[in-house]
């Protein structure tokens, strides 16, 4: 075996082998991962040592149907099925923002299969957070069809990483989407039952422990097991920026994050009755803040600005803000062309700067959502003129 095979897919590779293999209340057993793992890739990496994979059982029961096939097979065939929900993902938000325009959809997704985080981060390395684009674009989708509960049976694959959930279940709660919220509930009591009926209740205390074990990796007080570069979220900038915690420095990242949060869940909440354009909205800028004022988010999840992006400018473009679409247009371009130079400056510089553009874009998003709020007589999309070909224009000049 060569030292090319990606170290990431190794993760789900081997708890899908452990599954397979093993009881699955061995799952969090952290020899048993290190055993496996080394069995199936000896070459290690940062330090020398795999860390805690934290997914949870029923991610390993997918990933078993994976580990009966040889490594190197498994990842071909899951590269093939991760692209295939990274395009649905994009295609339904595109259907959604831009359901006329083939060749403003073609630039969509021309940017979107390259940027840096998902060709680099996710297809190549064998990540899962494929499934985070594919959950949310199909769950805005049948929002936008009035299929509330179906939309929150699709958010509902987003249970396989809670801390993507961090601020859209409170979305949900603000913007009062309770079927939508019933539909993911229903959703993640199937998963929490089909794993329950291979491993018994016992597996869950196994997990909630083996989250606190991982806890010592993305802390507060100790940095996290990988490089802070290879993370996006505020946290981690600021720390790498500064080299550490100090009391003033936590208190500084505390205070900031409190009144950011407090701006966003207020004008969530007021979207809740500025109609459709409002409501759309409200889930881009949430997908946004997500990725930035979290605790841990490695840099592949942020495929999920994509999604972001599209709803936003689909939004403006409806409502014809064509200052505002075009600035957000130059700002979601440079974000996706400019992925691969910050890639290259994270590695050698030690500090990951696409969370200070990305939270430009959500800061972005928040004005105009409190924008779009205060606009008197709020119409639905059915309703709002289509400025065809103006994507397009815009796109091609800036291309």
């Amino acid at each position: 075996m060569t030292h090319v095979l990606p170290s990431d897919f190794i993760y789900v590779y081997g708890i899908g082998t452990i599954a397979k293999e093993y009881p699955l209340t061995s799952l969090y057993n952290y020899s048993l991962q290190l055993k496996t793992f080394g069995e199936i890739y000896p070459f290690t990496f940062h330090e020398g040592a795999y860390g805690p994979c934290p997914y949870p059982p029923f991610v390993a029961l997918f990933f078993s149907l994976f580990a009966r096939l040889p490594v190197v097979p498994a990842f071909f065939l899951w590269a093939s099925v991760s692209l295939t929900l990274y395009v649905a993902g994009i295609a339904a938000a595109v259907k959604c923002a831009f359901p006329r325009e083939k060749l403003g959809a073609s630039l969509i997704f021309s940017l979107a299969l390259s940027f840096c985080p998902f060709l680099h981060n996710t297809l190549t390395n064998g990540q899962i957070s494929t499934l985070a684009v594919f959950s949310v674009g199909v769950a805005i989708f049948e929002e936008n069809n009035s299929r509330l509960f179906s939309s929150g049976l699709a958010l509902s694959i987003l249970a396989y990483k809670p801390s993507l959930l961090f601020l859209l279940i409170p979305m949900l709660l603000l913007t009062r989407r309770f079927r939508t919220l019933c539909g993911f509930i229903s959703g993640s009591a199937l998963l929490v039952f089909v794993a329950t009926a291979f491993a018994g209740v016992q597996i869950w205390p196994a997990y909630a422990d083996f989250l606190r074990l991982f806890g010592r990796f993305v802390g507060f007080k100790n940095q996290s097991a990988h490089a802070l570069e290879e993370y996006i979220d505020l946290k981690s900038f600021m720390q790498a920026v500064s080299g550490g915690w100090s009391t003033a420095r936590l208190v500084l990242f505390i205070s900031a994050s409190i009144a950011i949060a407090a701006v966003l869940a207020l004008t969530i909440w007021r979207s809740a009755k500025g109609g459709s354009p409002a409501r759309n909205l409200a889930w881009a800028t949430t997908l946004t803040w997500t990725l930035v004022l979290n605790v841990y988010v490695p840099v592949y999840d942020s495929i999920l600005f994509t999604i972001a992006a599209i709803l936003t400018l689909g939004i403006l473009k409806d409502l014809e803000w064509n200052i505002a679409l075009r600035w957000m247009t130059s700002l979601a371009v440079l974000i996706c062309l400019a992925s691969w130079e910050l890639e290259t400056i994270a590695q050698s510089k030690g500090i990951q700067f696409l969370p200070v553009l990305l939270a430009i874009f959500g800061l972005g998003q928040i004005y105009l959502l409190d924008r779009v709020i205060r606009d008197k007589g709020p119409r639905t999309s059915s309703q709002l003129p289509h400025c065809e070909g103006f994507l397009n224009q815009s796109s091609i000049s800036l291309l």
